[in-house]
């Protein structure tokens, strides 16, 4: 019985020294600075950078010196001696047309140029013997000197009835076939200057990047048929005219293919790095709320260190996780990052440290 008694003595004693600590631990927490009205927030330092947001573009891989060679006048294709793909040196003999009907105008016009001749060495011969008139004699001149520049006309166009490569390279088009009508200056073979190396990757850029990319700078290229490659290359011309369809500034960018072969038609996306930066703010893109555009805002701590003020900012840009402010942080050493989704300008604040 005693020993019973003594139990339940033990037992009570227990249960009162836990309920003095339960006591003790709830006085602690209700004494504790942290104000269960406010809302814990982190600050992160704003940095000031010079950064350039780099320009995604893309194009298609041409060369330097392509050509789209044609035929001076029209008429039917009588040989094509390339193929596509085929090598091909400066000056060879590339097509022809049917020189049927070229032949027999070049023959009309110097039996033009002939008959003019003789006609003009017969009034001469009357001119002397007072038999012709001046008149006469300067109409016969005219008409010669018409008939030499007809001839010089048809003799001309027999030279250009055939296609010679200007530049030695690489058939990479044709257009037509042997037995068509080639129309005068329409392109039948496409040639460009691969043996060279001398590839550009033609792309489009918006008023926005146009502004900010200039011959030199330097730029990468990705090719989908190297995946895990990127090839160096450098913003050789861009155009001060928009393009009138697509309203795009055209600049072209030298490649240096290196070791990889490339050709033309090939897919490129284009990553330039302009040289022109910009001082810019630098903060967590979390800090950012209620954007619009390139308008947005930030919180900051206020005088008393426990409210918060609203700021307007100017949003240059987004890379990755962070926002670029060009304007509205001039005076701010810190924003407010977690906990500014929660927050308005009646707001209290508890600073937490990391």
């Amino acid at each position: 019985m005693r020993q019973t008694i003594s139990l339940l003595s033990l037992f009570l004693i227990s249960v009162a020294i836990l309920s003095s600590c339960t006591k003790e631990k709830k006085k602690e927490i209700s004494s504790s600075p942290l104000d269960e009205s406010s809302i814990a927030v982190n600050l992160v330092a704003v940095q000031e950078i010079e950064h350039s947001l780099p320009i995604i573009s893309s194009g298609l891989v041409a060369t330097e010196t392509e050509s789209r060679l044609s035929f001076k006048v029209g008429g039917v294709i009588k040989t094509i001696f390339v193929k596509e793909g085929q090598l091909v040196t400066k000056g060879q003999l590339l097509a022809s047309l049917d020189l049927t009907e070229i032949d027999a105008q070049v023959s009309q016009a110097r039996n033009s140029l002939d008959k003019t001749k003789r006609d003009l060495e017969r009034g001469q011969r009357l001119f002397k013997d007072s038999a012709a008139t001046l008149e006469q004699i300067q109409n016969l001149q005219t008409a010669t000197q018409v008939a030499e520049e007809s001839y010089r006309i048809a003799s001309f166009n027999r030279l250009y009835s055939t296609i010679r490569a200007t530049n030695s390279g690489r058939v990479i088009r044709k257009f037509l076939n042997e037995g068509e009508l080639a129309s005068p200056g329409s392109p039948v073979l496409i040639v460009n200057s691969s043996a060279q190396d001398e590839w550009i990757v033609k792309i489009g850029l918006p008023d926005v990047d146009w502004v900010r990319v200039k011959s030199g700078d330097r730029a990468k290229i990705s090719i989908d048929a190297y995946p895990n490659e990127t090839l160096d290359a450098e913003v050789q011309t861009v155009n001060e005219g928009a393009d009138a369809l697509s309203g795009l500034y055209q600049a072209e960018v030298k490649v240096r293919p290196g070791k990889y072969k490339l050709a033309s038609g090939l897919f490129a996306r284009v990553e330039i790095a302009p040289s022109a930066k910009l001082k810019l703010k630098s903060i967590p893109i979390e800090a950012l709320v209620e954007g619009s555009g390139r308008n947005a805002y930030v919180f900051v701590v206020g005088d008393s260190k426990t409210v918060v003020r609203k700021i307007a900012v100017q949003v240059a840009y987004l890379d990755g996780k962070q926002a670029f402010i060009s304007g509205g942080l001039e005076n701010v050493q810190k924003v407010i990052t977690s906990g500014s989704a929660f927050l308005t300008e009646k707001s209290v604040i508890t600073i937490i440290q990391k």
